[in-house]
């Protein structure tokens, strides 16, 4: 899943050049201000101007470093609650609680059936177990009803839907196997929410030279634990809203789940989509203009898999209160 950012005000425009800016800092958030440049057609001194731009005035919130915590033995579930009608104050309460949960990935709110996603990191099934009693527990006296969606395969991640941006993502090479140290977590936990951190004030805070801290970034892209560097994106500024799709699709099979993926590519709204383990088998997050768009993407997939979609249940993420790639539980082995 991606980013969602509650802002108030009206969506900004923005032009080509800027576009093509945002096409270079979501293939590598880490790129140098000349390399940006070079793939936008434009001199250094414009993109960085065009890029603060794009920051003061809130589209782009930040830079995270993605990290495949596959790689350090956790499994991903999302958790989505219903609730019954909190008060605002209850409300804060539960997301207070929420948020100081050391395995928390993120943490939205909706709008529809279910009012929060809860994603979280679990190094087991045991340990998953204790996570989810920690969660209800902390919502029982106000929880309706709940549903757990363990993710197993990734098909699609991407920061901009297609119909705004689409842009080649990092080229990964041939996977070598690396075993991170407790240097490499700390490193990690530096850059998870602060990707464009200079490798000089990187190489301060580990206690390292800059070439040592830039050795270990590469040695974890290259070992696949960092997939890549994106920025965060504030999709309403952009005039642009999220939803999360669960679907239920009748077996999945091999020939079933090939053309589930070429639709899944082939879409020009979806930003991020899992094969899950669950009520629901496929969960989908659309990034859209308008509810039409929405509905474009759900007629089209019924399209491509006719009389295979038993359910699917739109929500639309109202506010994210946090997101992360390598929550504290991670830091450690």
């Amino acid at each position: 899943m991606r980013y969602v950012q509650a802002i108030e005000g009206k969506s900004i425009r923005i032009d080509a050049k800027d576009r093509k800016i945002l096409a270079a800092i979501a293939e590598n958030a880490r790129s140098p201000a000349t390399v940006i440049a070079k793939k936008a057609g434009t001199s250094r001194d414009t993109a960085k101007y065009r890029i603060d731009s794009l920051q003061k005035n809130g589209i782009i919130q930040g830079y995270r470093a993605v990290v495949n915590t596959a790689k350090l033995g956790f499994d991903a579930y999302h958790i989505f609650l219903q609730l019954n009608k909190p008060s605002r104050e209850i409300e804060q309460d539960l997301i207070r609680k929420f948020k100081a949960y050391p395995f928390l990935r993120a943490l939205l709110k909706f709008n529809g059936r279910y009012d929060f996603e809860v994603a979280v990191i679990a190094k087991s099934v045991a340990d998953f177990d204790n996570i989810l009693d920690t969660v209800l527990n902390d919502c029982a006296k106000y929880l309706q009803d709940y549903e757990v969606m363990i993710i197993s395969k990734t098909y699609l991640a991407r920061t901009f839907p297609r119909s705004f941006l689409d842009y080649k993502t990092m080229q990964k090479g041939k996977i070598k196997a690396y075993s991170p140290d407790e240097k490499d977590r700390k490193l990690l936990s530096a850059i998870a929410d602060n990707a464009s951190l200079p490798l000089y004030k990187l190489a301060s805070i580990m206690g390292l030279s800059p070439d040592a801290a830039n050795y270990r970034i590469k040695h974890m892209v290259d070992g696949g634990i960092i997939i890549g560097f994106v920025p965060i994106i504030n999709y309403s500024a952009l005039g642009y809203s999220v939803y999360a799709v669960l679907v239920l699709i009748n077996g999945l099979s091999a020939d079933k789940e090939s053309r589930l993926k070429q639709f899944i590519n082939s879409d020009g709204h979806i930003i991020w989509a899992v094969k899950t383990v669950g009520k629901h088998n496929l969960l989908l997050y659309v990034c859209v203009k308008d509810n039409d768009e929405l509905h474009e993407t759900i007629n089209s997939l019924r399209t491509y898999l006719p009389n295979d979609i038993r359910n699917y249940e739109p929500l639309i993420a109202y506010e994210e209160f946090h997101y992360t790639y390598f929550p504290e539980s991670a830091i450690k082995k």
